[in-house]
């Protein structure tokens, strides 16, 4: 049961990085090193970093908004919220580090 928890979190994390980086490469036309796909890859660590580093003050603040139970049962362990946050945070930062480029 524990893979299976595992296996959707993973997911999620994956999914709303996608989401992060389909917004800078494909809607803001940013030209960010490696693409798409680095572009995703780069914003995955950004949620799974940001989602550990502020776990503990900022789920408590936002534990009325992400509060992903049914019944006694917490469905998922990712907070959405701080992952799309640090997925798109950490695409700020390499697109600053880029220095803010378009793409042709």
């Amino acid at each position: 049961m524990d893979y299976l928890k595992f296996i959707i979190e993973f997911l999620l994390y994956a999914v709303i990085s996608y989401f992060a980086a389909w917004y800078y490469f494909e809607y803001k036309k940013k030209a960010l090193p490696g693409r798409m796909l680095g572009s995703w890859i780069v914003a995955f660590i950004g949620a799974i970093i940001f989602s550990l580093f502020t776990g503990g003050w900022f789920n408590s603040v936002m534990n009325w908004l992400m509060n992903p139970k049914f019944g006694e049962n917490i469905l998922i362990r990712v907070n959405i919220i701080t992952a799309t946050i640090g997925a798109f945070l950490i695409l700020y930062i390499y697109n600053i580090a880029n220095h803010d480029r378009r793409r042709k």
